[in-house]
């Protein structure tokens, strides 16, 4: 087969179009459902259901598209609100759940509303019926084409198609989806965002402005981030200090000896200054004047003498050996520092940061 992505009826597919065709038995098809081929583009070729599902949703219409081509359309619709994920293989369902069909498609990316880009989107198979053996399944020709003048006509079909839907739609389901999308989008954040939610900004942005349905407090200014109790009691908590000052309690337990010795003075001769002149009480035979001069000897109390001063000593001086020596000496060192604080910040960044709290 040429074309690039086509469909293939399963052997359930081809036993159900033989059964309608020779016993006028209709074929109750009742489900669409899409995948992303695991990553890959699939070939219907003996394939007999999806190789990764991703959605699965009743079909929205299943109409004659071309009487004279005996041609149907099955069409799913998509809503805004699901999405996340590739589209590269569609299958047709009957209403017991057995895979009829199985579609690869040209790779596309079914977003969702958060993602910023949601939209309803339609997946559209006509299948025409040639022979019972080969029955060939075309998807939709607005993706699949093979002439210009099919996707002239398949993009007017489309657009036709587009409009009576949005002709159709009054203003009270159109704000049924408004809301809806709304609530979606709603719900989302709510499950990204619940109470106790702590987020960083960096930029000047206020939660309480940009979510106003939400509560949030700032944590507080020039403060870092630590982890509390793994049982939460300390959570919210705050301590710490961005300077520091070492008190002796915070030094290493050691103990520091102070010890030393006076330099080594020579030995030496000294001679004292000339002084000293004196002299001594003598006895009676000394030559110096009297200090006593009633002295009695013996027991005849008329026997007195005197008792004399020694010879006088002039001034002298005398000489002193003085021993080489030194002293061992102790005490104690200046201070080390001055007690002052300093700081104990880390390189950083600053971010805004906001705790939600309701």
């Amino acid at each position: 087969m040429s074309t690039a992505f086509y469909t293939k009826l399963t052997a359930a597919g081809v036993n159900a179009m033989t059964r309608a065709v020779m016993n006028n038995e209709p074929i109750s098809i009742t489900e669409m459902a899409v995948g992303d081929g695991g990553g890959n583009n699939i070939n219907p070729d003996g394939m007999q259901g999806l190789v990764n599902e991703v959605y699965r949703a009743p079909l929205n219409r299943l109409v004659i598209a071309d009487l004279d081509r005996n041609v149907i359309r099955a069409e799913m619709l998509m809503m805004p609100q699901v999405g996340g994920w590739w589209l590269r293989e569609a299958a047709l369902f009957d209403d017991r759940g057995i895979c009829l069909a199985v579609a690869s498609l040209p790779p596309s990316y079914k977003p969702l509303l958060e993602q910023g880009a949601g939209r309803m989107s339609t997946v559209n198979i006509y299948i025409t019926v040639n022979n019972i053996a080969d029955v060939q399944l075309i998807t939709d020709p607005a993706i699949i084409l093979a002439t210009i003048t099919e996707v002239d006509k398949a993009k007017g079909e489309a657009k036709d198609y587009a409009d009576e839907i949005v002709g159709n739609l009054d203003k009270n389901i159109q704000q049924v989806i408004a809301d809806a999308i709304t609530a979606a989008k709603r719900d989302f954040w709510e499950d990204d965002n619940p109470v106790g939610t702590t987020r960083f900004f960096n930029q000047n942005l206020n939660p309480n402005e940009r979510w106003p349905w939400s509560q949030w407090v700032y944590t507080g200014e020039n403060k870092t981030i630590r982890v509390g109790r793994a049982d939460g009691s300390d959570v919210g908590q705050t301590g710490g200090s961005d300077t520091v000052t070492l008190q002796q309690a915070n030094l290493p337990a050691v103990q520091v000896n102070v010890s030393g010795e006076t330099s080594e003075l020579p030995g030496q001769e000294l001679t004292t200054r000339e002084a000293g002149r004196h002299k001594h009480k003598g006895g009676m035979l000394a030559p110096g004047e009297a200090w006593d001069d009633n002295y009695i000897v013996g027991s005849d109390n008329d026997s007195r003498r005197t008792r004399n001063y020694t010879d006088e000593v002039a001034d002298h001086s005398h000489i002193v050996d003085l021993p080489a020596h030194k002293h061992t000496t102790t005490g104690k060192t200046d201070n080390l520092g001055e007690g002052k604080s300093f700081s104990v910040v880390e390189a950083h960044t600053l971010l805004m940061c906001w705790s939600r709290v309701a």
